[in-house]
């Protein structure tokens, strides 16, 4: 992306959001950007399957222990 199409966000977070982005970062390797920019594409791809009628989960040994749920 060319630097001139970004565009900058200013968000409020609660103090149990910050720090969960900010542990999510530390132990990822990634800044707290990349983390959210990873967790728009994730939530993108979930509602575009919800749109679909598919549904987004973690699966373990083809089972699924959680889905993600998009209203």
């Amino acid at each position: 992306m060319v630097k001139s199409q970004k565009k900058r966000l200013n968000l409020d977070l609660t103090p149990e959001a910050y720090e969960l982005l900010q542990r999510l970062a530390n132990e990822s390797g990634k800044n707290m950007a990349e983390v959210l920019r990873t967790g728009l594409a994730l939530y993108g791809i979930a509602h575009e399957e919800s749109h679909d009628g598919r549904k987004l989960g973690v699966v373990k040994d083809d089972r699924v222990i959680k889905e993600i749920l998009i209203a």
